[in-house]
Protein backbone atom coordinates (compact mmCIF):
# COMPACT_ATOMS: atom_id res chain seq x y z
CA UNK A 1 0.00 0.00 0.00
CA UNK A 2 0.82 3.61 -1.16
CA UNK A 3 2.24 6.18 1.53
CA UNK A 4 -0.56 8.34 -0.45
CA UNK A 5 -2.98 5.60 0.13
CA UNK A 6 -2.08 5.64 3.79
CA UNK A 7 -2.48 9.03 4.26
CA UNK A 8 -5.44 9.45 2.99
CA UNK A 9 -6.85 6.28 5.41
CA UNK A 10 -5.56 8.85 8.02
CA UNK A 11 -7.26 11.34 6.87
CA UNK A 12 -10.84 9.98 6.91
CA UNK A 13 -10.33 8.64 9.83
CA UNK A 14 -9.80 12.07 11.10
CA UNK A 15 -12.59 13.67 9.44
CA UNK A 16 -14.87 10.95 11.44
CA UNK A 17 -13.20 11.51 14.63
CA UNK A 18 -13.85 15.46 14.22
CA UNK A 19 -17.97 14.84 13.30
CA UNK A 20 -17.64 12.76 16.56
CA UNK A 21 -16.70 15.82 18.36
CA UNK A 22 -19.04 18.05 16.80
CA UNK A 23 -17.69 19.50 14.01
CA UNK A 24 -18.74 19.60 10.22
CA UNK A 25 -15.96 19.50 7.39
CA UNK A 26 -16.10 22.28 5.39
CA UNK A 27 -13.22 21.27 2.84
CA UNK A 28 -10.90 18.52 2.28
CA UNK A 29 -7.28 19.10 0.66
CA UNK A 30 -7.94 23.00 0.38
CA UNK A 31 -5.93 24.34 -2.51
CA UNK A 32 -4.50 27.71 -2.65
CA UNK A 33 -1.18 28.99 -4.43
CA UNK A 34 1.08 25.69 -3.70
CA UNK A 35 -0.44 25.04 -0.16
CA UNK A 36 -2.78 22.85 1.11
CA UNK A 37 -4.86 22.25 4.23
CA UNK A 38 -5.77 18.31 5.05
CA UNK A 39 -8.87 19.22 6.68
CA UNK A 40 -11.02 22.90 7.47
CA UNK A 41 -13.90 21.79 9.95
CA UNK A 42 -16.46 24.49 11.82
CA UNK A 43 -18.76 24.41 15.00
CA UNK A 44 -20.50 26.76 16.75
CA UNK A 45 -17.02 28.71 17.82
CA UNK A 46 -14.37 27.64 16.07
CA UNK A 47 -12.61 27.06 12.10
CA UNK A 48 -10.55 24.66 12.57
CA UNK A 49 -7.51 23.71 9.80
CA UNK A 50 -6.25 20.21 10.61
CA UNK A 51 -3.09 19.09 9.37
CA UNK A 52 -3.62 15.37 9.54
CA UNK A 53 -0.35 12.66 9.76
CA UNK A 54 -0.55 9.09 9.66
CA UNK A 55 1.93 6.61 10.61
CA UNK A 56 1.53 2.60 10.71
CA UNK A 57 3.01 1.02 14.25
CA UNK A 58 5.37 -1.45 12.22
CA UNK A 59 8.10 0.80 13.15
CA UNK A 60 7.84 4.15 11.07
CA UNK A 61 6.99 5.88 14.38
CA UNK A 62 10.27 5.20 15.91
CA UNK A 63 12.08 5.55 13.08
CA UNK A 64 10.51 8.63 12.22
CA UNK A 65 8.84 10.25 15.54
CA UNK A 66 5.73 10.97 16.56
CA UNK A 67 3.81 11.78 13.53
CA UNK A 68 3.55 15.86 14.46
CA UNK A 69 7.35 16.04 14.33
CA UNK A 70 7.35 16.11 10.72
CA UNK A 71 5.04 19.50 11.35
CA UNK A 72 8.67 21.67 10.78
CA UNK A 73 9.13 25.25 10.93
CA UNK A 74 8.54 25.44 6.90
CA UNK A 75 5.26 23.15 7.15
CA UNK A 76 3.97 25.51 9.86
CA UNK A 77 4.43 28.42 7.59
CA UNK A 78 2.55 26.92 4.50
CA UNK A 79 -0.44 25.80 7.29
CA UNK A 80 -0.14 29.67 8.27
CA UNK A 81 -0.62 30.74 4.58
CA UNK A 82 -2.93 28.11 3.83
CA UNK A 83 -5.60 29.76 6.16
CA UNK A 84 -4.35 33.08 6.10
CA UNK A 85 -5.77 32.48 2.46
CA UNK A 86 -8.75 30.66 3.34
CA UNK A 87 -9.80 33.25 5.75
CA UNK A 88 -9.12 36.10 3.02
CA UNK A 89 -11.68 34.04 0.75
CA UNK A 90 -13.85 33.21 3.57
CA UNK A 91 -14.45 35.83 6.19
CA UNK A 92 -16.21 34.71 9.31
CA UNK A 93 -16.21 35.39 13.16
CA UNK A 94 -15.20 32.06 14.35
CA UNK A 95 -11.86 31.61 15.89
CA UNK A 96 -9.78 30.11 13.52
CA UNK A 97 -7.23 27.45 14.98
CA UNK A 98 -4.72 25.07 13.40
CA UNK A 99 -4.62 22.09 14.66
CA UNK A 100 -2.57 18.47 14.43
CA UNK A 101 -4.32 15.09 14.36
CA UNK A 102 -1.63 12.28 14.64
CA UNK A 103 -3.43 8.86 13.56
CA UNK A 104 -1.49 6.03 14.01
CA UNK A 105 -2.69 2.64 11.67
CA UNK A 106 -2.05 -1.08 12.18
CA UNK A 107 -1.11 -2.55 8.97
CA UNK A 108 -0.93 -6.52 8.36
CA UNK A 109 -0.68 -6.73 4.29
CA UNK A 110 -4.02 -5.15 2.59
CA UNK A 111 -5.63 -4.66 5.86
CA UNK A 112 -5.49 -1.08 7.49
CA UNK A 113 -7.07 -0.46 10.87
CA UNK A 114 -6.83 1.91 13.36
CA UNK A 115 -4.01 1.36 16.16
CA UNK A 116 -4.77 1.02 19.86
CA UNK A 117 -2.61 3.97 20.29
CA UNK A 118 -5.77 5.55 17.85
CA UNK A 119 -5.69 9.27 17.11
CA UNK A 120 -4.25 12.14 19.30
CA UNK A 121 -5.41 15.48 18.65
CA UNK A 122 -3.50 18.71 19.13
CA UNK A 123 -5.45 21.63 19.65
CA UNK A 124 -3.20 25.10 18.83
CA UNK A 125 -0.78 22.88 17.59
CA UNK A 126 1.45 26.15 16.11
CA UNK A 127 1.91 28.28 19.45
Amino acid sequence: MKTTEIGAIGEALAAEYLKNKGFSIVARNFRTRHLEMDLICENETYLLFVEVKTRTDTGAVSKYGRPAAAVDAKKRQHLTDAATDYLRMNPTSKKPRIDVLEVYLNRKGALVTLSPRGIKHIENALI
